[in-house]
């Protein structure tokens, strides 16, 4: 018997900037996904984090997922930015 839960693939885009001392990561495609971390690592482990759980918690409910997950921004501004494009593996129950 296979107790693997079926999944999704996700591109999702993280911005991560400094902030006083400290990294703000947030995704522009999830509304309201913003986290922050003690390096600009930690900032990008944290939002991948709670893009899963907040994907998760679409999937459970059977919200809709956002169509634009990966959003395209024309430029960022300052060279303290950065963009990353992670994939993530939602895993979810039927």
């Amino acid at each position: 018997m296979n107790n693997k839960r079926p999944s999704i693939e996700f591109k999702i885009d993280f911005i991560v900037k400094p902030d006083e001392g400290s990294f703000h990561a947030y995704c522009p495609a999830l509304k309201g996904l913003h986290v922050g971390g003690e390096t600009r690592e930690k900032a990008l482990q944290n939002a991948r984090d709670a893009a899963i759980a907040y994907l998760e918690s679409l999937i459970k409910h059977g919200d809709p997922i956002p169509l634009r997950v990966v959003k395209r921004e024309s430029k960022l501004g300052s060279s303290d930015i950065s963009r990353h494009t992670e994939e993530l593996t939602v895993a979810y129950t039927i």
